[in-house]
């Protein structure tokens, strides 16, 4: 029986889910013959978290201490957060853990291609989106505030450009009307561990597997949020009140980007421009009424919606 090593790439609660597959895999029978081994994890540097700024190590770096795993991080460019700041460190320091194959999941970084090309099976990833649409970092919210009625999951080969690999499976998803990005990123990846599982002997094997083309015309690319993709305007958010159409854009937007980067505006306070986070809202059934809930003011504490209205915008 041949053992095939594998090195894990993730960093987020959503990679541990992937990497936990992974490894009820390696604990448990032979996968389709073969006998597989979590070499070691790559995750990315512990950040700094929280009012006093507290270094915590990601996700992955926690589980795979507490299962006896080796841990690696490497620190990334300054000017392009998705690529190393040394490579070649990256690629000397991993191969002496000899991979046999590369298992990404919510990584981050660009993995070198020399750590792909040596492995005898190439890479991996579990990428939650239907590819080729929704290519890139932050699929899902893209794909809500898109107004996209499916997503799904897809299991991709590691190739020199994100997510364009051949597509090993994909499964598909519904979204409703109330999903969020977090529960659905999760539920997708938690799909896409099950999928990996499922067709991972077949891949070592090298038996057929679907295979999806990719459509004739480009696909959305989903870019990585920023903090100004949560910007409305005051004039925007006065629309949505009053038109149903933007008030379900509104809504879409914010299922989409809470927690992060959540929706907000700008207002005018005793003249002094300050930041109004939306901080939950909803619509009417049937009529599409945008509601606004909670909001917090850059300096206050979080109020009702009423009550900001009566301290701040008196008829």
């Amino acid at each position: 029986m041949q053992t095939v090593k594998i090195i894990f790439f993730g960093s987020t609660d959503d990679s541990v889910i992937v990497l936990s597959a992974l490894y009820a895999l390696v604990i448990g029978p032979p996968a389709g013959g073969w006998s597989l081994e979590i070499a070691c994890v790559v995750t990315q540097p512990p950040r700094a978290v929280g009012r006093k700024q507290t270094m915590t190590p990601t996700p992955v770096e926690a589980w795979a201490k507490e299962h006896i795993i080796p841990v690696l991080s490497f620190a990334s460019a300054a000017e392009k957060s998705w690529a190393y700041a040394d490579e070649h460190q990256v690629i000397d320091t991993l191969q002496p853990f000899k991979a046999d194959l590369i298992v990404s999941a919510c990584y981050g970084q660009k993995i070198p291609q020399k750590t792909i090309r040596d492995a005898a099976f190439g890479g991996l990833n579990v990428h939650p989106s239907l590819l080729p649409r929704w290519r890139g970092a932050d699929p899902v919210p893209w794909a809500l505030f898109s107004g996209d009625h499916q997503t799904g999951v897809t299991v991709v080969t590691l190739s020199d450009t994100f997510d364009t690999g051949t597509i090993i499976a994909r499964k598909k998803m519904s979204i409703t009307d109330t999903d969020t990005s977090d529960p659905l990123r999760t539920k997708l990846f938690t799909l896409g561990a099950e999928l990996l599982a499922k067709y991972l002997p077949s891949y070592l094997d090298h038996k057929p597997v679907t295979r999806h083309s990719s459509p004739p015309s480009p696909s959305p690319y989903a870019r990585r949020l920023s903090r100004d993709d949560g910007f409305e305007s005051w004039e925007a958010i006065q629309k949505a009140f009053i038109d149903p159409n933007e008030a379900q854009r509104l809504d879409r937007k914010f299922r989409a980007f809470f927690p992060w980067p959540g929706v907000w505006t700008t207002i005018q306070v005793k003249s002094e421009e300050k930041r109004l986070k939306i901080l939950s809202l909803h619509l009417q059934p049937t009529t599409y009424n945008l509601q606004f809930d909670t909001v917090q003011l850059e300096g206050k504490n979080p109020v009702s919606w009423t009550q900001f209205q009566d301290a701040y915008l008196p008829s």
